[in-house]
């Protein structure tokens, strides 16, 4: 229908002067884009070879017994920590500090921040690095890894938080925002407006293409040049593309909009789009596919979107159209119970990633202990991040709800090399609780479930997934029983962990908190530690209580364990 009234708008003549236009903005990006890609870069080089001495070890994404699993310095690294919210990390001040100590402080292994396009291009083709220098700098001093979020001419719908000038933060430069002739923003239909600070660049404009795509080029060249220790290690492209935000009461029939602008019409009859909402992730798919080409083509860390809700038909859009885009993170993750936005997501060469896991929701606190270890043994994922939203409903300024995701993370922290080489063996026993709510709770200041009824229960069942290699099981019950590689276990107060075998007689124990009866042995020795990589370095011998002929291990902290069976 849309096509009809396209040509009895335009004619035929018409639709054959808007084609030939389009083709010709298109051919003229095209060879921009290849004279850039010749353009030298700047950066390290090993004696005597060309290619740069950092891309031996970039970060990249492999198989590891069949798991998706980033690789960081030649060694598995497992994602585990948070997004800080835009308004928070941009002011660089010491509540930003507080977010780093804080995830330093609960042995995260990654925090992620964003990076508004305006604060890296002051004026027309001025790059200036100093505030992405400062990100990189506090999370290598505290020993975290670092994921960019370029948050550049699409965030949520917005090029800037409100509408009037100079409101913070502003994602697209003033030089864009100021020249609508020579910018293109998308136009929409009929009555629906966009929020006060949208709408988005129009993707079908090659003139923004083209800035964003310089853009991407000298981040890129940057890093490689500057970031020498590797502490970015990841880069999430825009944020959240046409996730629709609304003036008003959101429109019923949202897959039918789409941007008027005159680089749209001049698309939109080319091709047989389902819907507007078609016409526009394909728009969106084709601008992402320039800036990861060239992101790719100077530093190749992995690249990633992440989808606000997005049907789960629209993420091979982008991982087919789009060779260099590693994944598609999903936000809203709240809950193991599947479905759920991760479970949806695992469509077409797509690998589980929860991108963000948004603190301002109760579900995703009520769950804080167990959402990282859903993901990396529920899901086989490469990670779990929260999205530390502005206070009050934070994670790093609410004593107990740091606690328990500090401990969830701790023993992740300090096991990943044997988790990671035990993902997808049998050598891998896991567990993680599922919860039923009680009806009518309410919710306190900082988002966290208050119990209203008689019992004073916000929980009222416990179940547990249990991951034994490549099998998995329900279990309906707050304690269950395991056999598994000729050890007999019984599970007591621990909402998540994980034993990993090691060798014939030596497993590694990285448990939160709770009670552990192993029996059909005749001794166990315990010792507390951590690893680094493949090494583990002893702290204290742990004690076990011996109850007839079993032996019981019982912590109320998290602990990374080294066990001794002697059978």
């Amino acid at each position: 229908m849309h096509a009809k009234h396209s040509e009895r708008r335009l004619g035929l003549w018409g639709k054959r002067v808007a084609s030939l236009r389009l083709a010709i903005n298109w051919l003229l990006l095209w060879a921009s884009f290849q004279t850039s890609q010749a353009a030298p870069i700047d950066s390290p080089k090993t004696p005597g070879n060309d290619r740069p001495a950092r891309l031996d070890r970039v970060p990249r994404i492999t198989r590891l017994n069949g798991v998706p699993t980033l690789q960081v310095d030649g060694q598995p690294f497992l994602i585990v920590g948070a997004q800080c919210d835009i308004w928070r990390s941009t002011r660089q001040d010491e509540r930003t500090l507080a977010f780093f100590d804080g995830y330093k402080a609960m042995h995260a292994t990654v925090v992620s921040v964003g990076i508004p396009w305006s604060k890296i291009e002051l004026a027309k083709d001025h790059y200036d690095f100093k505030f992405l220098d400062w990100f990189v700098e506090q999370a290598r001093r505290r020993g975290l890894r670092l994921i960019l979020n370029l948050f550049n001419s699409n965030v949520c719908g917005k090029v800037q938080e409100g509408a009037s000038p100079g409101a913070y933060p502003q994602y697209t430069p003033d030089y864009l925002l100021s020249a609508p002739q020579d910018y293109q923003r998308m136009q929409l239909p009929g009555p629906w407006t966009y929020d006060a600070g949208g709408p988005p660049m129009c993707p079908n404009d090659p003139r923004t293409l083209e800035r964003e795509r310089l853009l991407c080029a000298q981040i890129a060249r940057h890093l490689l040049a500057a970031d020498a220790v590797g502490t970015v290690i990841m880069i999430q492209i825009d944020n959240e593309f046409y996730y629709q935000q609304w003036a008003g009461k959101r429109p019923e029939d949202e897959k039918s909009i789409r941007c008027h602008c005159r680089f749209c019409e001049e698309k939109w009859p080319q091709a047989a789009w389902k819907d507007g909402e078609d016409f526009m992730f394909h728009a969106f798919a084709d601008y992402v596919r320039a800036l990861t080409e060239t992101i790719g083509e100077i530093y190749p860390l992995p690249l990633y979107l992440n989808s606000p809700w997005w049907p789960p038909h629209v993420l091979p859009i982008f991982l087919e159209r789009c060779p260099r885009l590693a994944v598609v993170g999903v936000d809203g993750t709240f809950d193991p119970r599947e479905p759920n936005m991760l479970s949806r997501s695992q469509v077409g060469r797509n690998i589980p990633f929860a991108a963000e896991n948004p603190t301002e929701e109760p579900k995703t606190r009520l769950n804080l202990d167990v959402l990282p270890y859903y993901t990396l043994i529920g899901q086989w994922g490469i990670g779990n991040l929260l999205w530390e939203c502005s206070p009050p409903r934070t994670v790093v300024e609410d004593p107990v709800a740091r606690q328990r995701y500090g401990a969830a993370l701790y023993p992740i922290r300090w096991a990943q090399w044997p988790i990671a080489q035990a993902r997808g063996t049998e050598r891998l026993l896991g567990w993680y609780a599922l919860r039923e709510l009680a009806q009518d709770l309410a919710v306190d200041k900082q988002g966290n479930y208050l119990a209203t009824n008689a019992p004073g229960t916000v929980v009222v069942k416990t179940s547990y997934f249990i991951r034994e290699g490549a099998r998995a099981r329900l279990e309906n019950a707050g304690t269950f029983k395991v056999d598994w590689n000729q050890l007999h276990i019984e599970v007591r107060d621990s909402a998540a962990g994980i034993l990993v075998k090691s060798s014939a007689r030596e497993f590694v124990l990285a448990l939160p908190r709770g009670r552990l009866v192993f029996s059909g042995m005749n001794a166990l020795e315990c010792v507390e530690g951590r690893f680094e990589a493949d090494r583990f370095t002893p702290e204290r011998t742990f004690p076990v209580e011996k109850q007839g002929d079993a032996f019981v291990i019982q912590s109320e902290e998290p602990k990374v364990i080294r066990l001794k069976v002697n059978p």
